[in-house]
């Protein structure tokens, strides 16, 4: 249990930069509607109403759904670490790049809830795989620095790097 938290609390610390990114490319003209609103407004209209996305209670829908995956994602790979290369910076990024593919190229696209990522635009998915790649970093780094004791479980090593 106590993984899975520090995970989680990983995952929520990691996805504020990874929300950055995603704003930095919308404000370069990269992409227009970011995938996590256009994710959660195509969620609203499946249960067949009209989303308001200028509204709060969307706003705070898509940023509470965005946050709530990334704490998923956070646990998944706490559980996943002791099976991931040795280096954390290099455990993070290909746990990034895991979560974009399964997420756009799987997940979304089978639940009809975002379109794959080869119907998607070429500038966007580039946004898109940069945010995870910066996601998984900072998740590799955030879960190091959460104190195992604080957590209630054994301290690791401190550094799986080299």
């Amino acid at each position: 249990m106590q993984t899975l938290a520090r995970g989680s609390l990983a995952g929520l610390a990691a996805t504020a930069p990874m929300t950055l990114v995603i704003a930095l490319g919308r404000a370069l003209g990269l992409m227009r509607t970011p995938p996590p609103v256009q994710i959660t407004a195509n969620a609203v209209e499946s249960a067949g109403q009209s989303p308001d996305r200028q509204s709060p209670a969307f706003q705070a829908a898509w940023l509470t759904a965005h946050f709530g995956y990334g704490a998923g994602c956070g646990a998944i790979y706490a559980l996943a670490r002791p099976i991931l290369p040795r280096s954390d910076t290099v455990a993070g990024v290909l746990f990034g790049g895991a979560v974009w593919t399964v997420s756009y190229m799987v997940m979304m696209p089978i639940t009809r809830l975002y379109p794959t990522a080869a119907d998607d635009s070429r500038s966007r998915q580039a946004v898109m795989i940069a945010a995870h790649m910066v996601f998984g970093a900072t998740l590799a780094w955030a879960e190091r620095q959460i104190p195992a004791h604080e957590a209630g479980t054994t301290p690791r090593p401190f550094s799986r790097s080299a």
